[in-house]
C-alpha cells in the first residue's frame, strides 16, 4: 500500500457508563491487551499507538502499551479528537485507522479488509465496526478509517462538546457533506445481532462467557461461533444501529 496507515487506539480510565473497564480483566489478558495486540496482528498497519489523556489515572494505560512495544500519546481527557490530529502528526500518518478499546475481539483480518477497501475506493470515510448501512456487520469486530485531510474537516468544523469527544459523529450527523461507505460482512460472520463491544458490565459478564473458547490469534470466525455457541443466536435480519 500507498502511505503510512496508522491505528490509533483511543482508551481512558475514565468512561463515563462503565469507569477503568479497559483495565477490566477478560480471560487471561486485560481488555486493552486484548485490543493492543489483536490489532497490532493487522498486516496492513504500519504503526500501532494508544492515544489516552494527560489524567494520572491513565498512566496504568501508557505503561500495559509500553510492555508490548506500542508507544503512548497523552491529551485532552474529553477530546479525542484532538488526541487523533496529534497522533496523526506525530507520526506523519497519511492514513489513520480509529479503534475503540472496548472492542477486545477486533479481529486483525477484519482491520486489513476494511483497510484494503479504503484504499480501493478512497472514500471521505469507511468502517465495518457496527452493523450499519446493511453491511451485515457484528459490532465490535472492525474499525473505521479517515485520511488525514477528512479528520482535519472535522476538526475545524466540529464545535460541540460531543463532536470532539466521540471522534466521528460530526461526519455521521454531517452525511451530506462526506462520502461514506461500508462493505458487506464475509457470510461467516453475516451476524449483525452479535454485540461484541463492551458499554456496562453486564456486556463485559456477556463476553466472559465466550473467552474461554478463544485465544489471542482466534479469527472473527471462531468469536462469532463461539458467540453464537453460547447465547444460541438465530441469524435474524440486519437492522441499521443508531450510532452509539
Amino acid at each position: 500500500m500507498n502511505g503510512k496507515i496508522i491505528a490509533v487506539v483511543q482508551a481512558r480510565m475514565g468512561s463515563k457508563r462503565f469507569p477503568g473497564k479497559t483495565m477490566e480483566q477478560l480471560g487471561r489478558y486485560r481488555i486493552l491487551e486484548w485490543v493492543l495486540r489483536r490489532t497490532s496482528r493487522a498486516t496492513t498497519i504500519d504503526q500501532v499507538v494508544l492515544v489516552t489523556s494527560s489524567a494520572p489515572q491513565n498512566q496504568v494505560l501508557c505503561e500495559l502499551a509500553a510492555g508490548l512495544s506500542i508507544p503512548a500519546l497523552k491529551g485532552s481527557e474529553d477530546d479525542v479528537l484532538s488526541r487523533f490530529t496529534c497522533a496523526v502528526q506525530e507520526f506523519r500518518a497519511d492514513y489513520v485507522v480509529r479503534i475503540c478499546a472496548d472492542n477486545p475481539f477486533i479481529a486483525p483480518e477484519e482491520i486489513d479488509r476494511l483497510t484494503n477497501f479504503y484504499m480501493t475506493t478512497l472514500p471521505d470515510y469507511a468502517f465495518n465496526h457496527i452493523p450499519k448501512m446493511g453491511n451485515m456487520y457484528p459490532d465490535g469486530l472492525g474499525a473505521e478509517m479517515v485520511s488525514p485531510d477528512v479528520l482535519s474537516r472535522v476538526a475545524t468544523s466540529a464545535t460541540e462538546v460531543r463532536h470532539r469527544e466521540h471522534v466521528t459523529l460530526y461526519l455521521w450527523e454531517h452525511q451530506q457533506d462526506f462520502r461514506i461507505e461500508t462493505f458487506q460482512a464475509p457470510p461467516e460472520i453475516r451476524f449483525p445481532e452479535v454485540k461484541l463491544d463492551i458499554d456496562t458490565p453486564a456486556d463485559l459478564d456477556r463476553l466472559r462467557a465466550i473467552v474461554d473458547r478463544l485465544e489471542i490469534d482466534s479469527t472473527a470466525v471462531d468469536v462469532v461461533r463461539s458467540y453464537r455457541a453460547t447465547f444460541n443466536t438465530e441469524r435474524k435480519p440486519g437492522k441499521d444501529n443508531p450510532v452509539s
